[in-house]
């Protein structure tokens, strides 16, 4: 009996040995998959990098000087007149532009005044003709800002934009012809 028990002594002591190795390998390959899993899962669900813009300059918004509505007599081809009732607003590239304008206001106005009365009213009763006479109003803006202030002021004032107008647009609240 001696050696039976020698032998089951021996055997239980191998049973142990690969016992521990077993669990010691599933603890190993458990701990791999679980941090397979969580390194996964975060290069899923965490947030990417936006890409840098090329550009990191963010354009101001242009700021908008609104001009008081107005009334002009415009003759018609016949000759005969008619009111036009003219709302404005001049988009500018920002504050130092707005100020600057806002300064020689009056001037601005008569200039858009003036180039209103330059239009017969069959000019100005149709898509094409309002963009005719926004165009012209926009003109006459900058032209009479480049005439006044001089170049370098324009361009500074312009904030350097390609066109270098410091007027970049306008717009009609109110356009009313009777």
């Amino acid at each position: 009996m001696t050696d039976v028990d020698g032998v089951a002594a021996v055997t239980v002591k191998t049973e142990r040995r690969w016992s521990a190795f077993r669990s010691w390998k599933i603890i190993a390959v458990l701990a791999i998959a679980i941090s397979a899993c969580a390194g996964g899962a975060y290069w899923f669900l965490a947030p990417r990098p936006v890409a840098p813009i090329a550009n990191n300059h963010v354009p101001e918004l242009p700021l908008y000087l609104e001009i008081k509505p107005f009334v002009v007599s415009i003759a018609n081809d016949a000759g005969s007149p008619h009111f036009v009732q003219l709302g404005i607003n001049l988009a500018v590239p920002g504050k130092d532009a707005g100020n600057t304008i806002t300064g020689i206001l009056p001037e601005i106005q008569d200039a858009l005044r003036q180039t209103a009365l330059a239009f017969n009213v069959e000019d100005i009763v149709t898509p094409a003709g309002v963009d005719k006479l926004r165009l012209a109003m926009l003109s006459a803006a900058n032209r009479l800002l480049a005439q006044r202030l001089g170049a370098e002021e324009v361009r500074r004032l312009s904030g350097a934009q390609p066109d270098g107008r410091v007027v970049q647009n306008v717009y009609f609240s109110t356009l009313i012809v009777e």
